[in-house]
């Protein structure tokens, strides 16, 4: 600490004896500028005047090119924290912009949707209302889901639910602006149906997984695998003709009065966004149970 302080007053003490040189120094050299700086607006130049703007000259280039220097590195400092900010500003309008583009993606998605179910609605012998899927059960004990239409849109219990695909179930509650639908899939649903080539008789049952079974399909029928199954008509809820799926898994034993197998829904149940609800396809017995 003591050499330190020495060293300190050390150099203090040689700027303070040598301080009237400095200032003579530094006086010298401006009133060369100023002098260099009227020679040089003169037309005709003593030899004196030239003398000095020579020897001046090597200074005068110093500090010509530092003053350059120090405005370069200005001039790049301010293009550099322009070109920051414009940087900034692009990434997040590339940002808005992609959000933007995944937005009008699945509007453009949900458009293909609702025109498929417009277009399978004029081939349907009943009035079609489009709802949107706002809710599903997830307790596994239930397949359900809800709809946005409800009372106030004429939603009615018992009314059959489709998509173009397919069959997807009924209502089974309603409310003002929301209803609930029972899919095809749900243990406590059960379908009339027949297959569509061989037309023999059997119920589409739900047992509460992606597949239904058909139940009370004689052994006796000429129904195979692959073959259509649709709604027959019968039971008062479901229109005749409905798509429900395709038979599958077809099991035979003689001794056995009916076969056992399964139905595979057309109708993706288990991603339904949009469906339709037919509400003026009503059996007469029907209208009639909700008249009283």
């Amino acid at each position: 600490m003591a050499q330190l302080h020495f060293k300190d007053r050390g150099m203090t003490g040689f700027f303070d004896r040598h301080r009237n040189i400095s200032l003579l120094a530094a006086l010298c050299i401006f009133s060369f500028s100023i002098f260099a700086l009227s020679a040089r607006q003169k037309n005709h130049l003593t030899p004196l005047e030239r003398g000095a703007l020579a020897a001046l000259a090597p200074f005068q280039k110093v500090l010509n090119w530092g003053a350059d220097k120090v405005f370069d590195a200005w001039d790049g400092y301010i293009l550099l924290f322009k070109v920051r900010q414009e940087n900034e500003l692009l990434r997040q309008r590339l940002k808005q912009m992609t959000m933007e583009n995944h937005m009008l993606s699945e509007k453009l998605l949900e458009y293909g949707r609702m025109e498929q179910l417009f277009n399978a609605a004029h081939h349907q012998m009943g009035g079609l209302t489009l709802a949107r899927v706002i809710g599903r059960d997830s307790s596994g004990f239930a397949r359900l889901i809800t709809i946005d239409k409800g009372a106030s849109d004429g939603i009615k219990e018992k009314m059959p639910v489709l998509t173009h695909q397919g069959l997807v179930g009924r209502i089974i509650r309603v409310s003002r602006n929301a209803a609930k639908v029972m899919l095809i899939t749900d243990v406590r649903s059960a379908v009339d149906a027949l297959a569509q080539e061989s037309r023999d008789g059997m119920v589409a049952a739900g047992a509460n997984s992606q597949m239904l079974t058909a139940r009370y399909l004689r052994v006796d029928s000429g129904a195979k695998e692959g073959e259509m199954v649709v709604s027959s008509g019968l039971g008062g809820i479901y229109p005749k003709g409905l798509v429900i799926g395709l038979l599958a898994e077809i099991t035979r034993e003689k001794e056995d009065l009916f076969v056992t197998a399964r139905i595979t829904p057309l109708a993706s149940l288990d991603r339904l966004e949009e469906v339709m609800v037919m509400k003026e396809f009503l059996p007469l017995n029907l209208e009639r149970e909700n008249q009283e």
